[in-house]
C-alpha cells in the first residue's frame, strides 16, 4: 500500500511555501535614496534593519508553511494505492446492471416486494464512481434507468414497479445487460439477476456472453416450494345454430398443479360483466377437470366473457377472458358441368353443408357460364370439373383482383380458357394414369401454408391413406407456389396470387372418380380449410396472449380474424382511435397511412373507440396470460450464471485497460477522500497560527509600551 497522488502536478505549489522565507531572508535596503534638504543635518540611524533579516518566530512560520503544504497536498488528491496490476477484477468503479423480473409469477407471496428491497440494497451500496442501470423484464426487456450514479433516481424508479402480465424470458434482459457492459468505459461489470428463476424462461440457446471482467450475480426471490396453483387452462366455445339463432356452449378446462388433498373450487361464467352461471368441481392434486356451462344465445357483437376461479397465490391465471360476436356465413359458389348423369360436386357440397355453426352459405350452378349476379355476396368459388367460357373467366379475374378466391379442380372435363391462361399458376397438361400398384399418394404437403397448417399436429388429419389414380399433368410457373405434391414429385395443388385474391389449382378431382380422398375422414376439414382460405376467412380469435401486437389500421384483417363486425371494422379507417387498457391507461392511436400497432401488455379487456365517443358495443379485445409462466419449476441459478459469465480480465496493455486502471485509482481516491481531512487540518493550523500571532503581537506591543514608560 503506497501513498499516491491523483493530480501530482499540484505538488509544484509547495514552492509557494519557500517563497516568503526566501524573500524575507534576502530583503535589502533600497539603494535609490532621495535626499531632503531639511533633513541633511540629521544623523541617519537604520531602524532594526539587521533584525528583520533574521526569523524571529520560527514556530509561527512553521505553522504557516505546514498549512500551505497541506492545502497543496489536498489539491494533489492523495490516496493510499491498494491496487495491483493483476487484481483489476477486485477493485475499481463498477458498471452495475440490475435485472428485475416483473413477470406475473412474481406476485406469489409478494415476491416483487422482496425483489424491490434487494435492488434498493444494491443501489445503497454504490461507490462514488459506480454507475448502475435498472432493467425490468418479462417476455421482453425495458431499460428503466441507464448508467447513472443518482441513487435518488434509481430508488424512484423502483417505487413505480408493479407485476406485469408477461411470461419470464431471460434472453432479452441478459442481451440488454451485455450491451450496457460492452458500451461502458468501466473495467468491472456486475449483473444482478433478481428473479424466481423459472425453468421455462431459459433454453440455453440465447447466445448471451458477458464481456471480460463481468460477472453474473443471481439473487433468488421467493422459496423453492411450489404453491398449490389452480388455473383456467382453456375455454372452448363451440357454436350451433338453433332455430336460426346462434348459441354457444362454453366448456372450461380447470387444472391444478400441486396440493396434498382433493379440493372443491367454484367456477363462474361472466357475460358482459355480469355473473350468469356458477359450477363447482372437485380436483385432486395435479389433476384437470372440464367444466361445461349451459348454452347462451349470442345476439350482440363484441360480447365479453370471463371464466373465473376463486383467488389463490397466483391470481393472474385464475381467469380466462374471451370476446365473441355473431358469425356471418361465408358465401361459396360451386360451379360444375351441366351435362352427364354424375354429379361431380356431390361430396363437395355435402362437406360444406356439414357445419353446426352454419359458417358456409353454399350455392351451386350447373353451367359453364358464371353470371355477374352469381358473384354477388360470394367470397369463394369452386370451379369443379368444368371448362368455363372466356367471359366467365374475365369476370372471375375481376372477382379475384378485388379479394375473392377461386379453386379450379381438374377432373375428366375440367379446363380453363386460353384467353385467361395468365390467371392460372401454370400450364395444364394431359391426363396421367396412376394405376401402378395401389395408386399414388400425397408425398409432400406445405404445413406452413394456411390450408395445411391445421393438419401439422399429431392426430389432426392424415392424408397418407388417400389414393390417387388419375391426375392432370401440370407445369407450375415461376411466380406460382406449389403447396402439395404426389409421391412422384408431380404437382397436386398450386397457388397464384392475383391482385388481392388467389387462385388455387387442384390437378385431380374433388369426387371419388379419380381418387378416394372424398371417402377419407380428412376430406371434410380439408374442404373447409380450402373454402375459408379462398374466402379470406381465418379462424375467429376470441382472445390474444399478453405480449402480442394487433394492427388496428387493417380493418379487413380484423374482420377476417373475427375480431370486429363489418360496421366496427369500417371505423378503423382514417379516424383517430384511443385504446383503454385493462388497468385504466390510455393508448392514443392517431389516424395515418401506416399501421397502428396496439401492444397487448396487460391481461383483461382492451376497449378501442374514437376519442370522445361512448358506443354501446365498442370494439373489445380480450387478452390472457401465457400459461407457461404458471409452470413454476425452477432452473439452477448457478447453472445459468456459468453459461454466460465471461473470463477474468487480463492485463494486455490495451487502451481500455489503461483507462480502467486510471478509473480504479480515481475510485480509490474518491472512496478515501483524504483531501477533505487535509483541508480541515490546514484550516485548523491557519486558525491556530492566527491566534498565536495575535497573542505575540499584543505581547510585543505591551512590552514596548512598558519600556517607553
Amino acid at each position: 500500500m503506497n501513498l499516491a497522488f491523483l493530480v501530482p502536478l499540484f505538488l509544484l505549489g509547495v514552492v509557494g511555501v519557500v517563497v516568503p522565507i526566501v524573500v524575507h531572508l534576502t530583503r535589502r535596503q533600497r539603494r535609490n535614496v532621495v535626499h531632503f534638504p531639511s533633513l541633511m543635518f540629521l544623523e541617519k540611524i537604520p531602524y532594526q534593519e539587521q533584525r528583520r533579516r533574521r526569523i524571529q518566530h520560527w514556530f509561527l512560520l512553521s505553522l504557516r508553511a505546514l498549512a500551505l503544504a497541506l492545502v497543496v497536498a489536498a489539491f494533489a488528491r492523495p490516496f493510499f494505492d491498494q491496487s495491483s496490476g493483476t487484481a483489476l477484477g477486485s477493485g475499481g468503479p463498477r458498471e452495475i446492471v440490475v435485472l428485475l423480473d416483473r413477470s406475473y409469477s412474481m406476485e406469489i407471496d409478494g415476491q416483487i416486494e422482496q425483489a424491490r428491497s434487494e435492488a434498493e440494497q444494491i443501489f445503497a451500496e454504490l461507490g462514488p464512481l459506480d454507475r448502475a442501470s435498472l432493467v425490468t423484464f418479462s417476455r421482453g426487456a425495458d431499460v428503466v434507468v441507464r448508467s447513472t450514479s443518482d441513487r435518488t433516481r434509481l430508488r424512484g424508479a423502483l417505487d413505480t414497479l408493479t407485476v406485469g402480465s408477461g411470461a419470464t424470458r431471460y434472453g432479452p434482459a441478459l442481451k440488454v445487460a451485455q450491451t450496457i457492459l460492452e458500451e461502458s468505459t468501466l473495467a468491472r461489470g456486475e449483473v444482478y439477476l433478481l428473479s424466481d428463476f423459472q425453468r421455462n424462461g431459459w433454453t440455453g440457446d440465447e447466445g448471451v456472453s458477458l464481456p471480460p471482467g463481468s460477472s453474473l450475480l443471481p439473487i433468488e426471490i421467493g422459496t423453492e416450494q411450489e404453491p398449490d396453483n389452480l388455473m383456467v387452462a382453456d375455454v372452448s366455445l363451440p357454436r350451433q345454430i338453433v332455430a336460426g339463432r346462434e348459441r354457444i356452449t362454453p366448456t372450461a378446462r380447470i387444472v391444478r398443479r400441486g396440493g396434498d388433498a382433493a379440493t372443491t373450487v367454484t367456477v363462474s361464467l361472466d357475460l358482459d360483466g355480469q355473473e350468469i352461471q356458477t359450477r363447482e368441481v372437485t380436483l385432486a392434486p395435479n389433476s384437470a377437470q372440464p367444466v361445461q356451462f349451459q348454452p347462451f344465445t349470442l345476439s350482440q357483437p363484441h360480447t365479453t366473457g370471463t371464466v373465473r376461479l376463486d383467488d389463490d397465490a397466483l391470481g393472474a391465471d385464475n381467469s380466462h377472458h374471451f370476446v365473441v360476436s355473431p358469425g356471418s356465413s361465408l358465401g361459396v359458389l360451386v360451379v360444375n358441368g351441366a351435362g352427364g348423369s354424375n354429379d361431380p360436386s356431390l361430396y363437395l357440397r355435402g362437406a360444406l353443408a356439414i357445419s353446426d355453426d352454419g359458417r358456409f352459405d353454399v350455392r351451386s350452378r350447373r353451367s359453364s357460364t358464371i353470371r355477374p349476379v352469381d358473384l354477388d355476396g360470394t367470397a369463394a368459388v369452386f370451379i369443379n370439373d368444368v371448362l368455363l367460357d372466356g367471359g366467365s373467366a374475365e369476370r372471375l379475374r375481376t372477382f379475384v383482383q378485388d379479394g375473392g378466391g377461386v379453386l379450379v379442380a381438374l377432373g375428366q372435363d375440367g379446363g380453363w380458357p386460353a384467353s385467361a391462361a395468365d390467371m392460372l399458376p401454370g400450364t395444364i397438361g394431359s391426363i396421367q394414369d396412376r394405376l401402378q400398384g395401389r395408386g399414388s399418394t400425397l408425398g409432400y404437403l406445405d404445413y406452413e401454408h394456411p390450408v395445411f397448417e391445421v393438419f401439422s399436429g399429431p392426430r389432426s388429419g392424415d392424408f397418407t391413406g388417400a389414393r390417387f389414380y388419375r391426375a392432370r399433368g401440370f407445369t407450375p410457373s415461376d411466380s406460382a407456389a406449389v403447396i402439395a405434391r404426389f409421391d412422384d414429385g408431380s404437382v397436386a395443388l398450386a397457388e397464384l396470387r392475383v391482385g388481392r385474391g388467389r387462385v388455387l389449382l387442384w390437378t385431380t378431382s374433388l369426387d371419388s372418380f379419380w381418387n378416394d380422398l372424398a371417402l377419407q375422414p380428412v376430406y371434410l376439414p380439408f374442404v373447409h380449410r380450402l373454402a375459408e382460405y379462398l374466402g379470406g376467412r381465418a379462424e375467429a380469435l376470441p382472445w390474444f396472449v399478453a405480449g402480442q401486437v394487433v394492427d388496428l389500421a387493417d380493418p379487413e384483417a380484423l374482420e377476417t380474424a373475427g375480431l370486429v363486425s363489418s360496421e366496427a371494422a369500417g371505423l378503423a379507417e382514417g379516424l383517430d382511435q384511443v385504446a383503454l387498457s385493462p388497468n385504466g391507461g390510455n393508448v392514443t392511436l392517431p389516424a395515418g397511412d401506416g399501421p397502428r400497432y396496439l401492444p397487448l401488455e396487460e391481461h383483461g379487456f382492451y376497449t378501442v373507440r374514437q376519442p370522445g365517443t361512448d358506443p354501446d358495443r365498442p370494439f373489445i379485445i380480450a387478452v390472457n396470460v401465457d400459461l407457461e409462466e404458471s409452470n413454476l419449476g425452477r432452473v439452477e441459478a448457478d447453472e445459468l450464471a456459468l453459461q454466460i459469465e465471461a473470463p477474468t480480465v487480463v492485463d494486455d496493455g490495451s487502451p481500455r485497460l489503461t483507462q480502467a486502471v486510471e478509473l480504479q485509482r480515481e475510485d480509490q481516491e474518491r472512496r478515501q477522500s483524504l483531501w477533505r481531512w487535509l483541508l480541515v487540518a490546514a484550516l485548523a493550523l491557519f486558525t491556530l497560527e492566527t491566534v498565536i500571532s495575535n497573542w505575540v503581537s499584543r505581547r510585543g506591543s505591551g512590552a514596548a509600551g512598558a519600556l517607553a514608560g
